[in-house]
């Protein structure tokens, strides 16, 4: 079987400390605390970069067996992916786990300080979304929970472990959009510290997704007592990929793969060993360069393999059993070269929220302003009834602008009664008797906090609460709780909305526009109307008693032609 296809880009082997400021790779969806002075190998040499229009900067955390990764991209509207940014450190999770099937103390210790300058390189970099995946490592031991609870009690980030056939889909899903996969099945092979994942997929899906427990640090751990490696050792291991791996051997032979990609920071140490190219400049291992390789990585030991160039000195243990499989999948495979491809799991972390997030990333292209997003959001999460609000909060701001010299209120203010308009009969949701209260609750306990402050959360649900039934008074805590100025935002705020919700009683935006007469002791609203507005009249002027209360004068509706 040959390599890959014609279009992929040359691997990076070795440690992985690089921005991408300033060579940018862009991928286009299918449908279908850094500590100053602390060591380790993330980098911190670029500038933060500003976010684009309504495009969403995520951040997708790999915690491997091996190490911790970690990309930030931005993901546009239209599904475009940019990566700006790669961050990698060694922890080594699995190197003790694997035998014991427990987490060390010092290798969670390690875990949480990764994270936590994970972490707020993310937030430096202005990420909204950080997506954090846990594999073989952490899925298998013992303690694993310790780590998952800890990181989540002193960072306030949830990880995510995925299964052993999750993890396949995601690595494929990460190849397959940098890739031109096409028609034809492809051969992906990954190996990590723990498992290995062998997946045969083309452009339109996967037809074989595999993971065996013969990641690098595993086998090493399990099969190298001494150094050099003794060759009954190796023969010992070879057995045993012989075991595991046959029936996944028949079934690649039966889909019969016409190339084959590799993944994963121990294939690019392999491939930076071998020291070769393809005629499209992407790191290969051939027959012969692994041949080479392999004969001098089996006869050193790892005081002597330091010296090697294009190994990674924190593999120099583990890259002995790796390269034993990579010469058993090529002699029962017949391969004749693996070509590298950068993406792997953590573009596939991407690739897999982006599916899962389409309309949220459809209202980011409707709705670029993030705070009118997050409302917009919340109320399609909460079913709206979409034309009867968006046709209140129109009436409502009608009534706000031509009211102004009444009120005396500006733009900032404006914005949140607005908001309340479109977020009134939320609680329908819940049930319509009450909806004015559960309107009220949706609000309070929304993600409307990442946007808004406290007290604007807390305005924008009272003028929702008191659309209907009784007005916001001092009795009512939440109200009394408000500062003066936020307590007549909302008495102005609901006195508008309630007349605005009246001249849609029938919910068929019958009112087209409206202008206000000020007189010194009334507000006449003249009402331009496509049909017969009668309904929405009475509905009106049962909900002004607390417009007269607030403004001190009498309302008029009035029809015009």
């Amino acid at each position: 079987m040959e390599s890959g296809s014609g279009n992929e880009k040359k691997a990076r082997p070795g440690r992985d400390t690089r921005p991408v400021i300033g060579r940018q790779t862009t991928m286009k969806a299918s449908p279908s605390k850094q500590t100053p002075g602390r060591s380790g190998s993330a980098s911190s040499r670029s500038k933060t970069v500003e976010p684009r229009g309504p495009g969403l900067r995520i951040a997708a955390i790999d915690v491997g067996s091996n190490s911790v990764h970690m990309i930030v991209a931005q993901i546009e509207a239209d599904g475009t992916i940019t990566t700006l940014w790669r961050m990698k450190e060694m922890v080594g999770l699995g190197r003790i786990s694997f035998p014991s099937r427990r987490l060390t103390a010092e290798a969670i210790e390690r875990a949480v300080n990764t994270l936590g300058r994970f972490k707020q390189a993310a937030m430096q970099r202005q990420c909204e979304k950080i997506v954090i995946v846990a594999t073989s490592a952490v899925r298998e031991a013992l303690n694993g929970g310790d780590l998952i609870q800890r990181v989540r009690d002193e960072l306030r980030l949830y990880i995510k472990v995925v299964s052993a056939r999750e993890e396949a889909r995601l690595i494929y899903l990460g190849v397959r959009h940098e890739l031109d996969l096409g028609d034809e099945p492809h051969l992906v092979i990954d190996i990590g510290g723990g498992s290995v994942e062998l997946i045969v997929g083309d452009s339109h899906g996967a037809a074989m997704l595999e993971s065996r427990k013969l990641g690098a640090a595993r086998m090493t751990a399990q099969f190298v007592k001494s150094d050099p490696i003794s060759k009954p050792d190796r023969q010992a291991m070879v057995r045993h990929y012989e075991r595991e791996l046959d029936s996944v051997v028949k079934q690649i032979e039966e889909l019969n793969p016409s190339n084959v990609i590799g993944t994963s920071g121990t294939l690019e140490n392999i491939a930076a060993m071998c020291e070769e190219v393809d005629e499209t400049g992407s790191a290969v291992i051939t027959r012969k360069g692994l041949d080479r390789v392999y004969e001098k990585l089996i006869r050193t030991n790892a005081q002597e393999r330091e010296t090697i160039g294009g190994l990674d000195d924190q593999r120099k243990e583990q890259i002995v059993a790796a390269v034993v499989l990579v010469k058993f999948l090529f002699d029962r495979l017949q391969l004749k070269k693996i070509r590298l491809c950068g993406s792997a799991l953590r573009e596939g972390i991407l690739m897999d929220y982006l599916a899962r997030h389409k309309p949220e990333m459809a209202v980011r292209r409707e709705v670029p302003d993030p705070r009118r997003r997050a409302v917009i959001d919340l109320a399609r999460r909460c079913h709206w009834h979409e034309q009867h609000s968006q046709q209140v909060a129109h009436l409502t701001m009608r009534l706000w602008d031509e009211l102004r010299g009444v009120h005396d209120m500006d733009s900032g203010e404006r914005e949140l009664v607005e908001y309340a308009a479109l977020l009134h009969d939320i609680g329908w949701h819940i049930g319509p008797k009450r909806h004015h209260k559960h309107s009220d609750y949706l609000i309070r306990n929304s993600d409307l906090d990442q946007h808004f402050t406290k007290e604007e959360v807390s305005i924008i649900a009272q003028i929702a609460r008191h659309h209907r039934k009784r007005p916001p008074g001092l009795d009512q805590e939440r109200y009394a709780s408000l500062p003066k100025r936020s307590q007549r935002i909302v008495d102005v705020g609901v006195a508008l909305l309630r007349i605005a919700d009246g001249l849609d009683r029938s919910h068929s935006s019958v009112v087209r526009d409206l202008k206000c007469r000020i007189g010194e002791k009334r507000v006449s609203v003249r009402l331009q109307v496509r049909a017969d507005a009668e309904l929405e009249i009475w509905g009106a002027r049962r909900k002004g008693h607390w417009f007269e209360r607030v403004f001190g004068k009498t309302i008029d509706l009035i029809e015009v032609a």
